[in-house]
């Protein structure tokens, strides 16, 4: 394994070529989409990659390597050298639209001669679309390992030992994983790309509950919106990002200590300038601080970022009659900040308490979300025939998999 610096260095420019290459497509399929042949479905292709491609090499640009991961840089130089070949093939298809002969003429008489040449290609539109197709998967794949290495980061990388050890924060984590393995792919983005969650990523001081019954995906819902939420933050690197998940036999992971303390030190961890921790640390060094001056801290953070999206999942297994009040004055504290960067998110059952604190308390600039909708059963229709098809003991049944899934998606009622 090379030094991660010069490593990364030659994978941007893998990329910067791409984006040369796919930026002269992209101005090629745009001038002839008038033609009787289609090509507007391979000019908004060709757009995707380029965005994608931007933001990748933005991301490798900025981003400090550890020389602790060799694996990471392995499996992101292994997905972008295979895009590499696939770039290979776009220039090879770019090279016959700008060789010399034309490089003296008018744009206008280039674009002419370009619609001249087009109707002879059109036969490989099919070829070039799988080439796109093929690139985007792989870099999508790149997007993901920095995901979740981004999640891994929230460990506190920029805090020392010492204050960790001090602080006692949870590690989310752990939830946040277990429950990112249980999500089929292609599911729950009924919710990221709805527009309830388009505005709560947008809209000032906003606040989304998701409720459910016990089962119903609440968790893994949460995992998804948090991965896209990380998706969101490599447009800004001005947005802070941390999440909590309550745990009803976990007793470290119930009360609202636990949690403003997750959120601080994931906060802080995205922070070169600790200071409002290390203030912490010097105020209460022999001793955990109470929760006012945990929230105070978790204040002055959030606003350190120009955004800040906080999730908080199941907060109804914070035991009733015990931490749960806690809990929901938390959250009414940090809704009576107003801050305008700060969104929240917050999935739970829709218990009579939690539903009275956040309708009544809060003010009613909320959105609240039922998981009792159609999208949740075309989720389990998506499970199940994944399912039926890929496990090797249910193969036998394939002339039964249509009625199998109908009857699956009809009763499970939402679970």
């Amino acid at each position: 394994m090379g030094d991660p610096l010069s490593v990364a260095g030659s994978l941007v420019g893998i990329i910067s070529l791409g984006i040369g290459i796919t930026k002269s497509l992209v101005d090629f399929y745009t001038s002839v989409r008038d033609q009787k042949s289609d090509t507007t479905s391979t000019a908004a292709k060709l757009g995707s990659l380029l965005d994608l491609l931007k933001i990748l090499e933005r991301q490798l640009t900025d981003r400090t390597f550890r020389p602790d991961k060799p694996d990471l840089l392995d499996n992101i130089k292994k997905s972008i050298h295979t895009c590499g070949e696939s770039i290979r093939k776009l220039q090879a298809e770019n090279e016959k639209f700008n060789d010399g002969s034309t490089h003296n003429i008018s744009a206008a008489a280039r674009t002419a001669t370009r619609r001249i040449i087009y109707p002879f290609q059109k036969d490989r539109l099919e070829e070039l679309d799988k080439d796109i197709d093929e690139a985007v998967l792989h870099l999508y794949r790149v997007l993901h390992i920095l995901l979740q290495d981004d999640i891994e980061l929230l460990r506190a990388d920029q805090v020392s030992s010492a204050i960790r050890d001090w602080l006692k924060a949870p590690d989310a984590s752990v939830e946040y994983n277990g429950a990112d393995k249980k999500r089929h792919p292609d599911t729950g983005l009924w919710l990221v790309e709805g527009s309830s969650f388009s505005l709560w990523l947008e809209r000032p001081n906003s606040f989304l509950w998701l409720n459910g019954f016990a089962g119903c995906g609440k968790s893994v819902l949460c995992s998804t919106a948090i991965q896209y939420a990380f998706r969101h933050r490599m447009f800004s690197p001005r947005i802070g990002i941390a999440f909590f998940f309550f745990v009803f036999d976990n007793k470290s992971k119930q009360d609202a200590s636990a949690m403003l303390r997750a959120l601080v030190l994931q906060l802080s961890s995205q922070l070169k300038d600790n200071s409002p921790l290390l203030q912490l640390h010097h105020s209460y060094r022999n001793s955990m601080p109470p929760d006012k001056d945990l929230a105070s801290c978790l204040r002055q953070l959030v606003r350190m970022f120009d955004h800040v999206y906080i999730f908080l999942d199941a907060i109804d297994e914070s035991p009733r009659g015990n931490h749960r009040d806690g809990v929901l004055q938390a959250l009414v504290d940090l809704r009576a900040w107003s801050e305008p960067g700060l969104h929240l998110l917050v999935t739970s059952r829709d218990e009579p308490d939690i539903r009275d604190t956040l309708r009544d308390n809060l003010n009613s600039d909320i959105e609240i979300l039922s998981m009792k909708n159609k999208f949740i059963d075309c989720d389990i229709a998506t499970f199940v025939s994944q399912h039926l098809r890929d496990n090797r003991k249910l193969k036998k049944w394939k002339d039964y998999h249509n009625r199998i899934e109908a009857v699956f998606a009809e009763r499970a009622k939402g679970v």
